[in-house]
């Protein structure tokens, strides 16, 4: 009987046994879950960039003559407004500079300060001045509170539209017209492009030099008219009419030939000479360059003599009273 008794009591105590055995386990697992190398880290801050962002230093980048600043992102800071004649906004952190052409500026909020000097020098300033730019050139800048933004808003010196394009995306280098560059980063730099053959350069309707934009960043660029994006393919050839020429990247061939025949030469509008384009590489046109606009206005403003109407001017005659 007693051997019996204990054979019953065992049965039933081994459930409640091994239930109280599991527990002690499990629970110690629960009051050891979190570890002390990833206490206050949860789930919803290791998902948030900001938190890791804010704290990293803003990198600076240095120009060729040595200004110093932030990059500007100028997808999120920069904004093209119009359509036959447009302005560009950039909206400036403190730390950035934008780098603009001389006298395109329109407004200025307060805090933005502009630094007008030649860029690296005399030699510097007379070399912009051969692919079309101004001896001198604006850095703006913004000196305001952190979490504040600056605006600068620059206008063209003709209706044109303006271009934004990325140096880095195209090898780091893009051909443009004569003066084209409204405004860039700061390290952005203007170098000349010379033609390769005498010809080209006296028949062109750029000239020997043109604008070679190198570096790093973005640069606004401007065109007259209608804007046009070709890409040409290798050996693909395109012939433009003279003064056309927006820019284009490296890798493409800049030249002229000669219009074949005479009555396309006497009548036809172009000249004796048509630009040719030979890829491969992309080639942006414009549909009304400003040496055309400009011609036509000039060729509409009489030369001289005429009837020489006088137009009378209020308070500057005398009065009929005193002619009696």
């Amino acid at each position: 009987p007693t051997a019996l008794h204990l054979r019953t009591i065992n049965s039933k105590m081994i459930p409640k046994i091994l239930a109280s055995s599991l527990r002690r386990p499990l629970a110690g697992l629960r009051s050891s879950k979190k570890s002390p190398s990833f206490s206050g880290v949860t789930r919803a801050n290791m998902m948030k960039p900001s938190s890791l962002s804010s704290s990293s230093p803003a990198v600076q980048t240095t120009s060729s003559d040595g200004v110093v600043g932030t990059p500007i992102n100028f997808d999120i800071n920069s904004k093209i407004e119009g359509n036959e004649s447009q302005i560009v906004t950039v909206a400036l952190e403190p730390g950035q500079v934008l780098r603009a052409e001389s006298g395109a500026m329109m407004y200025m909020t307060d805090g933005v300060e502009m630094n007008t000097t030649t860029g690296g020098g005399m030699s510097a300033g007379f070399q912009r001045m051969l692919t079309g730019q101004n001896v001198f050139i604006s850095d703006y800048s913004y000196n305001g509170p952190d979490n504040t933004k600056g605006m600068v808003c620059l206008g063209t010196s003709f209706p044109a539209k303006i271009l934004r394009l990325n140096v880095d995306e195209y090898g780091g280098k893009i051909v443009c017209q004569k003066g084209a560059l409204l405004c860039a980063s700061h390290t952005v730099d203007i170098q000349m492009e010379f033609t390769k053959k005498f010809s080209t350069g006296f028949f062109g309707g750029e000239g020997f030099v043109l604008q070679a934009l190198t570096g790093e960043g973005d640069v606004f660029v401007t065109a007259g008219g209608t804007l046009i994006k070709r890409e040409l393919e290798e050996g693909e050839e395109l012939r433009i009419s003279s003064g056309c020429l927006v820019g284009f990247t490296e890798g493409v061939d800049y030249d002229v030939e000669m219009i074949k025949g005479y009555k396309n030469v006497l009548f036809g509008g172009e000249g004796l000479f048509i630009t040719t384009l030979k890829g491969p590489g992309l080639v942006w046109l414009q549909g009304q360059p400003p040496q055309r606009m400009i011609s036509e206005i000039a060729r509409r403003v009489p030369s001289g003599g005429g009837l020489g109407l006088a137009v009378p001017i209020g308070g500057m005659g005398g009065g009929g009273e005193s002619g009696e």
